[in-house]
């Protein structure tokens, strides 16, 4: 992704930009923000950024002395001002500069976005320009593949691209299909270059389809990669060559892999949308135990997936009992039972197994004084398999086990009462200066009176307890996010969004299609 930056020295202008468009659909990034020229300057030449938009009238240094200093540092930066004056000078002194457009306050959201794809143009053709010579070109065929098959071109768009960059659009049939490769702690890409391991896996499908047929391999989202096959006719197999792909990838590292492939389509304008279900039935699925398994038909895969028993309950009563008790071992048996019994040769749903997982380890949070609900969400998204949820579940358990052992606490008068005023009126305004007038007692004292007896400042205390109520709003009711915000004390929805996902790792809306209310 391309990196981002803000400077306007009216704090809800820059955050309202980080609102204003979903950013990450044009392969943008936001990498920070300031208040005035000075400050952006010298974070910009600790991180040159791609695009900067900045106010033209700020502290310290105005917009158009910022957008000069910037042009020596990085030259390929480009730039869009915003202003509350509809001044020829400025325009003129901006587009002399460079400027991509010069937009007035109030912002218009539509000339933003078109000012966006302009430059996205601009940036394809600059690219292209640089690398049609250079062997890198499959850097820029790549992205412009992993734009098309999540939906930011459009076929017209593409197909210009795609003769560029040799990318076959004339075939009878095209497939996709999806390696993914299973590593429930950290992610491949920090142990092997996902375009090397795509490029051999390109020049094996080359070798095992005919003549007349291509196959394109580019990394994906996440731990994967993605296949484009362009096929003569129906007749011709895939599944060879994805088994040497998956033999070849899972001998190469050391990890687990698997293949999930699409229906066939009869024009390569089909192509994204099945790849985009190949991504959907992963999503959708925890992996096998075991390696090389290979979906060819997701279609008859659904239809095999009804006539299987249903996940049953998992037994709570008996869980909390054995937390209760402190039974680590027969904890972590029960979850290894749980998850883990049964079919182990064949993929499963996700959502079943998550269900029962979230409901586990919110047990536990419940035992916990200070529960850090990050440990239980952010994680999952990188588990792929039954027994990596059975790992996480026995780690939050054996954590919550650990943190009991140690001698209960007891508290000095005034942080009891401080936790007492949170527990009653977490809803409400709460600091340190409210507190303070009515403790009779210095805010920094107080504050560090607290930070010493619980280990963490008071306002991150009454952050994670108004998550903790959020949480099981979000999780029990059907209520509005807006509605759940205000509620537990954040009557800005936006800032409520960022603080619970800071907390809990995951947004709002991620933790609701986690957890399936039944």
């Amino acid at each position: 992704m391309r990196k981002l930056f803000f400077a306007d020295d009216e704090p809800l202008i820059v955050q309202g930009l980080y609102n204003l468009l979903p950013w990450e659909q044009f392969d943008l990034q936001i990498a920070g923000s300031a208040r005035n020229g000075l400050e952006a300057l010298e974070k910009l030449k600790e991180e040159p950024v791609d695009l900067l938009i900045t106010d033209i009238m700020m502290p310290e240094m105005t917009g158009l002395e910022l957008l000069r200093r910037v042009k020596l540092l990085n030259p390929r930066t480009k730039f869009i001002i915003l202003s509350g004056y509809d001044e020829f000078k400025y325009v003129k002194e901006g587009i002399l500069l460079g400027i991509e457009n010069y937009l007035l306050k109030p912002i218009n959201i539509d000339e933003l976005e078109a000012t966006i794809k302009h430059i996205l143009r601009d940036w394809e053709r600059e690219e292209i320009s640089r690398f049609c010579l250079d062997e890198d070109w499959k850097i820029l065929r790549n992205n412009i593949l992993h734009r098309w098959t999540n939906g930011n071109i459009d076929n017209k768009e593409f197909r210009e691209r795609a003769r560029m960059l040799g990318i076959p659009i004339d075939h009878e049939v095209y497939r996709s299909a999806a390696l993914r490769i299973v590593t429930e702690n950290e992610p491949a890409f920090q142990f092997y270059r996902l375009p090397g391991l795509a490029e051999e896996c390109e020049r094996i499908g080359t070798e095992e389809l005919p003549e007349n047929c291509e196959v394109i391999a580019f990394p994906g989202d996440g731990d994967e990669i993605t296949l484009l096959f362009a096929l003569s006719g129906n007749e011709v197999k895939v599944l060879p060559a994805l088994r040497r792909m998956s033999e070849w990838i899972a001998g190469f590292t050391g990890f687990r892999v698997w293949c999930a492939a699409g229906q066939p389509e009869e024009l390569y304008q089909g192509y994204p949308a099945s790849a985009r279900a190949v991504q959907a039935w992963y999503q959708a699925h925890l992996m096998n135990e075991q390696p090389g398994v290979i979906v060819d038909d997701l279609a008859a895969y659904a239809f095999r997936e009804e006539e299987r028993p249903a996940l049953q309950e998992p037994a709570m009563d008996r869980f909390v009992k054995l937390l209760a008790e402190g039974r680590r071992d027969e904890i972590d048996e029960f979850a290894d039972l749980f998850f883990v019994r049964g079919d182990s040769v064949h993929p499963v749903p996700r959502q079943p197994y998550f269900n029962a997982a979230i409901q586990l380890m919110l047990a536990v949070k419940e035992m916990e004084k200070q529960p850090d609900y990050s440990e239980v969400f952010a994680a999952l998204f990188r588990i792929q398999t039954r027994s990596g949820l059975a790992s996480q579940v026995k780690r939050v358990a054996g954590g919550m086990l650990d943190s009991q052992s140690d001698a209960v606490r007891e508290y000095s008068t005034h942080v009891a009462a401080m936790l007492e005023q949170v527990k009653e009126y977490y809803s409400r305004e709460l600091s340190l200066k409210t507190l303070s007038q009515k403790l009779h007692m210095h805010p920094n004292y107080l504050g560090q009176l607290f930070q010493q007896e619980m280990g963490t400042s008071f306002s991150d205390y009454v952050n994670q307890y108004r998550v903790e109520r959020a949480t099981h709003l979000l999780l029990h009711t059907d209520r509005k996010t807006a509605e759940i915000a205000q509620e537990v004390g954040y009557w800005d929805s936006s800032y409520f969004y960022r603080t619970f996902k800071k907390y809990a790792g995951v947004s709002p809306t991620e933790l609701r299609s986690m957890y399936i209310k039944r």
